[in-house]
């Protein structure tokens, strides 16, 4: 008999010693909803507009809550007060290290067009509001707790798990991510996977979560500037060929320019994905995509639905005007800001030479402030796998769709490292909730959110822990 408890007692002392075989952490998660939203709510107190950006001071509220957890960090500023800050917890390494990125910085405010303060925080009516609630607070938040539990829970790892929250996403990341890709590469060495924003995931009127979306590629920026110069004169005696009237005029034609419809191989994809999510009829135009763009009448019914028809164009958005701030003087230069996004199929050599042929004026200067090739992840992956699994155990009956979004994320600057890089936004809201990102009243449900701290955890930590 002492002999059998000898060896019972060996045996659990074996098992013990075997992290892989360690139980799942007893997680209390209404305390951490309560922390999630805490944090959330404080974060959104740090004022991050870029411009200026001042993302430093979101590095120091960060700084804190590692120095006071016992978590090393190392902080950045590419130039002053824009700074980034790096967390790493370290694992067998074993397999490549998952990085979690965010940004610090949100976009400027009119305050006199908000109903509440956008940097208070505010939690009423079932919703955390403020600036950057949406456009990523909520989800650097996700990540930050996602990272603190695998800390504070000693969860083995088979992979390092990496935070990183750079300055300047808002302004295309040159002070931030590119920064850190450029200067910091020990702060992603050896990493193969990142989630980032990046992918809409829907939920339905009810809050019930439809979709999650995982997007391994994105539409690409090409931000023009656009210049006219001519006479310059007194406000009384008028000048037809002005640079203000000929940059106007230049406008004009390219506001009323319909780019050609266009189905690119990832986007008939992404958009098949989350027909099953669509009421009729757009289930079945989004699962017959190709032929539904031929009707004479998809450009017409694709405008009532103008989140759908930017995948299938590239897009205008003329942004920004200046002449002069003297009401009688007629300047000898004018300028514009355009916005555009292109296809992947399209370069920015391309669309410049297909702007100038509608704007139709060779006197105008046409300047690209922005570009940069496109970049693909496979969906493949460990990683994606893993985001089906948590999902299917968070939200039963949901699904995850390929996505692909209208704008850019950092995330570029890591797929061009080589790194498997998804937009992943495991918040799921509505349509109409999520259409307040960069408005006013920005806001995020509650239980939208906890769900994604809980989401983000599962992702993470089914992806890394020790098996």
């Amino acid at each position: 008999m002492r002999r059998s408890i000898r060896w019972i007692a060996m045996l659990a002392g074996v098992l013990a010693a075997l992290p892989a075989l360690a139980q799942e952490p007893a997680i209390d998660w209404g305390k951490v909803n309560a922390e999630a939203i805490a944090k959330l709510r404080e974060y959104i107190r740090v004022d991050t507009q870029n411009p200026p950006g001042n993302e430093m001071r979101g590095v120091e509220w960060l700084k804190k809550i590692f120095d006071a957890e016992g978590i090393a960090c190392e902080t950045g500023e590419s130039t002053p007060g824009r700074g980034s800050i790096v967390a790493r917890l370290k694992g067998t390494g074993n397999e490549p290290a998952i990085i979690l990125l965010s940004h610090i910085d949100v976009v400027p405010v009119n305050r006199e067009f908000w109903t509440v303060d956008p940097f208070a925080g505010e939690l009423r009516d079932g919703y955390i509001w403020g600036r950057g609630a949406i456009d990523m607070k909520n989800q650097g938040i996700a990540e930050l707790m996602a990272l603190l539990l695998l800390h504070r829970n000693k969860v083995p790892l088979r992979r390092d798990v990496i935070f990183i929250a750079t300055a300047d996403e808002e302004a295309g990341g040159k002070f931030g991510a590119g920064w850190v890709a450029k200067n910091r590469p020990q702060w992603y060495a050896g990493a193969g996977f990142l989630l980032n924003e990046g992918s809409p995931s829907r939920a339905d009127e009810s809050g019930k979560t439809l979709f999650i979306g995982v997007s391994g590629t994105e539409k690409t920026p090409a931000w023009l500037k656009l210049t006219a110069t001519g006479r310059a004169g007194h406000g009384s005696v008028p000048i037809p060929d002005s640079a203000v009237n000929k940059l106007v005029a230049a406008l004009e034609r390219l506001r009323r320019y319909e780019p050609p419809l266009e189905l690119t191989p990832p986007i008939a994809r992404a958009l098949r994905s989350r027909a099953s999510y669509e009421p009729e009829p757009w289930r079945n135009r989004l699962r017959n995509l190709r032929e539904f763009l031929k009707q004479p009448d998809a450009r017409r019914e694709l405008a009532g639905r103008p989140e759908l028809l930017a995948l299938v164009t590239n897009t205008v958005s003329i942004t920004g005007l200046q002449g002069t701030n003297k009401i009688n003087i007629i300047p000898p230069v004018a300028t514009a800001l355009v916005d555009c996004r292109l296809l992947p199929t399209w370069t920015a050599n391309r669309w410049a030479a297909e702007v100038r042929r509608v704007i139709a004026d060779d006197s105008i200067q046409i300047e690209v402030l922005e570009n940069f090739p496109p970049s693909t992840s496979p969906l493949d992956t460990p990683l994606y796998r893993s985001v089906v699994e948590a999902v299917k155990r968070v939200h039963p009956g949901a699904g995850v769709t390929e996505a692909l979004i209208n704008g850019f994320t950092d995330s570029h600057l890591f797929r061009e490292k080589g790194i498997v890089s998804y937009g992943f936004e495991a918040v799921a809201m509505t349509e109409k909730d999520d259409s307040r990102a960069h408005g006013n009243d920005e806001r995020v449900p509650v239980k939208a959110f906890t769900d994604s701290v809980r989401l983000m955890w599962e992702v993470v930590y089914g992806f890394s822990k020790a098996q």
